[in-house]
């Protein structure tokens, strides 16, 4: 199953998309990780298989939201600790989901929430968004940033994986 994505927004083909440095390499100090992670109901699940990978306890709030715009038609937010999501590194940039994804080939990459892989693309009612809440640190917004890709560009792989939107790009 696939996010169904009827309509891509105006800002979608202009926002300037990730160089070569990405996320990773940015010096964002991030921003975006300071807030929990809408979780699909899918990738909640893979961390809940591998969470013995993880090795943490209290990650998501207790309530499902009911949104079927996720991956298996539900979501649910991760918690927030010392100010970032509690899948944020403790020592480092980035998120632990990431890594556990390049460092354990056999764990599908869809463990991180579509909402995280997309960034700074989001959805809502069926129609593919640029986030309002784009940190002024991203790579997407830096003046050094000098690629000329677009977001949907740099984003494609992911939003070909996550969401239903072949006849729109």
């Amino acid at each position: 199953m696939k996010i169904n994505i009827n309509k891509i927004s105006n800002e979608c083909n202009n926002q300037k998309g990730f160089d070569s440095i990405g996320c990773y390499g940015c010096n964002c100090d991030d921003s975006c990780c300071k807030y929990g992670a809408d979780f699909d109901k899918s990738s909640y699940e893979l961390v809940i298989k591998f969470r013995h990978l993880i090795k943490m306890d209290n990650l998501f709030e207790t309530d499902f939201t009911g949104d079927m715009e996720f991956l298996g038609n539900d979501s649910v937010r991760s918690l927030v600790s010392d100010g970032y999501c509690v899948f944020h590194k403790q020592e480092g940039k980035g998120c632990i989901l990431y890594e556990i994804v390049n460092q354990n080939k056999e764990i599908d990459r869809m463990i991180i929430p579509s909402i995280c892989r997309l960034f700074p693309l989001t959805w809502n009612n069926g129609e593919l968004n640029i986030s309002d809440n784009i940190p002024t640190d991203c790579n997407c917004l830096d003046i050094h940033n000098k690629t000329t890709k677009k977001i949907l560009q740099t984003q494609k792989n992911e939003l070909l994986n996550i969401m239903d939107i072949k006849t729109l790009m």
